[in-house]
């Protein structure tokens, strides 16, 4: 357990870097056109400054221009310093940039997977930034990867550092990257949407690890997100920018407890944390204008609410308001906008939605389902042992129903959803649609089940053809099923995108032309050409921006009351499946551990995973979130082909007894509904049918 961390750090007047005046400018059918503009800021020594916005804010092409890495021909900076240590690094040519590219600034990208190359191992990457900024020798540089591994917390590092990428989960390559990125000690680290792909426990480590090597290093660090309960956990102070340009610029204490633009009170009321149980979420309308479309006065008065005429009028101007913080807006001294601590009030002030009663016969009924993949060896590829993704899973969903399934990587739910909807032969077990088996069906059979159930991905972009108008990817199963052709299949597109909030002007468009958001949309109305009774929804809003995110939580909310649609919803954030779920199940290496009414799960949890999966969710307000107990795991899910003996949370689990390593839990039904695998309820002490609290070994 961690504990409480100090809300701001003094900062020292001289800073270590200064931004001042940027402009960034990209090439494009009409010329050079701005994309960041007007943008300053400062980062003092072992301080941590946060920069949130929407996609397409300039928040990573800041950041990469402090790095030197805007593409040279296709973009440029156009104005501005940028001032480190006293050095314009601008001024400095390609191999003096290098110098200070790595040993005294060093950048954490999104997705580690694509900063790291397959072909070589850890520790000679890691190994090889040393020796290109120091000049060690090649043991010396192995040394040092070793070094730096295990002081981010790799296990067994000495063996690790001789692994490839591939062989490190997820939560290890960006712990990895930060290995690198630290090895030869830079002065300031910026950080781009380093969680953002990640599991809140996941997560949860990661900032951890790096508030903590920041108090030992001294490191400053820019931080990139665009999640407001991230800031409030590990920044001192924010810039929100919008279209290019910064809004508003203050303390993290003074932005979460008055903000001063309209676009930071809409991205903090975006947030699934903000809004009562059931609930519509609330959204910010439109989008972040193109570059080449910027308005001629505040770049935000088209989707604000609080506008007047005269914003847009002439640009506004960044000023210092009152509390030494800066807005880009007119009335930031006459609006009132919410704060963090009323924006959560009202969020915990509705009543509880309870679990839906389930009727006896269910839509979807899922029972004793196993799926085990064969793990081959040798010259003749034969089957050495099993991996256990799924390993007796048993649910049901009614009509009208949503069922959320949560975990971390590699805990087996979009195996089960491509069980589900017959995209894998099950090794074992039962998948019944309307009491119809579907695991036996074959061929034609098959095909006219899956008109029942459809299937959504995490990635609207990889799953739709990106050389097809939308006209024809959502038409396509129009015309396999339907034999549906011509302006007959066009008009029941039509019908089927203004379904999900688009329009026919689309029709003949592609995925490259619209957002993920927008993308997200065609795929739901290619899922819904049919007229499916099941939808799975494996993590469609995991990669999207949080009012992007509110968008189409709220649309699956208005397709289920409209055609009464039952989900099966499958996160990682427990925060939003507690918005948009009737019930939670929670899975854990392969297993189900509990499922119960959501708002059971989500506020009282009664298995430790559960409780660590809630703890980890950041809150919006970081008073809340420094002061709040917070449950970080230790280490990585085991690997399926060898799960542990006994319950398989016990080597993570901070209340593990000797029972645990040894028998398997058996199911324990509350008085509340909710069903938990858990020594603690059957076998540990308990006092009025809820454990005592144990102190973690």
């Amino acid at each position: 357990m961690t504990s409480a961390v100090p809300l701001e750090a003094a900062v020292p007047a001289e800073p270590l870097l200064a931004v001042d005046g940027l402009r960034v400018e990209f090439a494009g059918p009409a010329g050079w056109q701005p994309v960041v503009e007007d943008v300053s800021f400062t980062i003092g020594r072992g301080e941590t400054l946060g920069i949130v916005g929407e996609s397409g804010s300039g928040k990573t092409v800041s950041s990469l221009a402090v790095m030197g890495l805007i593409p040279k021909g296709n973009g440029r900076v156009a104005q501005g310093t940028i001032d480190f240590e006293g050095r314009n690094l601008l001024e400095l040519d390609g191999e003096a940039m290098r110098r200070v590219r790595g040993e005294e600034i060093s950048m954490i990208f999104q997705e580690p997977m694509t900063s790291l190359n397959p072909a070589f191992t850890i520790g000679k990457q890691i190994s090889d930034a040393v020796r290109a900024h120091r000049g060690v020798s090649r043991a010396a540089g192995k040394k040092r990867a070793v070094e730096m591994l295990d002081r981010v917390g790799i296990p067994d590092a000495d063996k690790r550092v001789d692994q490839y990428p591939h062989e490190f989960s997820g939560g290890m390559r960006q712990r990895a990257m930060i290995a690198m990125a630290l090895s030869c000690d830079p002065k300031l680290l910026i950080a781009d949407e380093p969680t953002t792909a990640l599991d809140v426990t996941v997560q949860a480590q990661i900032l951890d690890l790096m508030r903590s090597l920041q108090e030992e290093t001294g490191t400053s660090i820019l931080f990139v997100t665009h999640d407001f309960g991230v800031v409030a956990d590990i920044c001192d102070r924010v810039a929100i920018m919008y279209a290019g340009q910064i809004v508003e610029q203050a303390s993290v204490s003074a932005v979460f407890a008055r903000p001063r633009h309209p676009y930071s009170e809409g991205l903090l009321v975006s947030m699934p944390q903000a809004a009562r149980a059931g609930e519509r979420l609330t959204v910010i309308p439109g989008q972040v204008p193109a570059p080449g479309a910027i308005p001629v006065g505040c770049r935000f008065q088209p989707r604000c609410s609080y506008a007047e005429p005269e914003c847009a009028d002439v640009p506004v101007q960044l000023v210092t308001v009152a509390d030494g913080s800066s807005a880009r807006c007119l009335r930031s001294e006459v609006v009132e906008l919410r704060s963090a601590a009323e924006v959560l009030s009202h969020a915990a002030s509705g009543p509880e939605r309870g679990g839906r009663e389930v009727s006896e016969t269910h839509l979807l009924s899922v029972t004793g389902l196993v799926k085990h993949f064969p793990v081959g060896g040798g010259v003749l590829r034969r089957a050495k042992g099993r991996v256990r993704a799924v390993d007796g899973v048993d649910f049901s969903i009614s009509p009208g129903e949503t069922l959320g399934l949560v975990g971390e990587s590699g805990s087996g739910k979009s195996t089960v959803a491509r069980l589900v909807v017959g995209l894998l032969p099950a090794t074992e077990g039962s998948v019944a649609i309307n009491g119809e088996e579907t695991l036996t069906l074959k061929g034609r059979a098959m095909r006219e089940a899956r008109r029942n159930m459809q299937i959504v991905f995490q990635d609207p972009y990889s799953s739709l053809d990106p050389r097809a108008t939308i006209g024809d990817s959502v038409g396509e199963p129009l015309e396999i099923y339907e034999h549906m052709k011509g302006r007959k299949r066009d008009e029941r597109v039509v019908e089927l995108l203004r379904l999900v909030g688009l329009g026919s002007h689309v029709l003949r468009r592609q995925p490259h032309e619209f957002s993920g958001g927008q993308r997200q949309r065609v795929a739901v109305a290619r899922a819904l050409a049919l007229e499916p009774r099941l939808l799975v929804c494996d993590e469609p809003v995991s990669a999207l921006d949080v009012s992007t995110q509110s968008q189409v939580i709220n649309l699956l909310g208005d397709l289920q009351e409209r055609l009464g649609l039952a989900y099966l919803f499958i996160a990682h954030d427990l925060s939003v499946v507690e918005h948009i779920s009737h019930r939670i199940a929670v899975m854990y290496l392969g297993r189900i551990v509990e499922i119960g009414p959501a708002d059971e799960v989500a506020r009282r949890p009664r298995h430790p995973y559960t409780e660590a999966l809630v703890s980890a969710i950041p809150t919006p307000d970081p008073v809340v979130q420094r002061s709040r107990k917070r449950i970080v795991l230790q280490g990585d899910i085991p690997s399926p082909a060898n799960p542990p003996s006994g319950c398989r949370f016990h080597t993570r689990c901070p209340y593990v007894m000797d029972v645990c390593r040894h028998e398997d839990p058996p199911a324990f039904e509350t008085e509340v509904g909710t069903t938990v695998y858990c020594h603690l309820h059957t076998t540990g002490p308990v006092l009025g049918g809820k454990p005592v609290a144990l102190i973690p070994n």
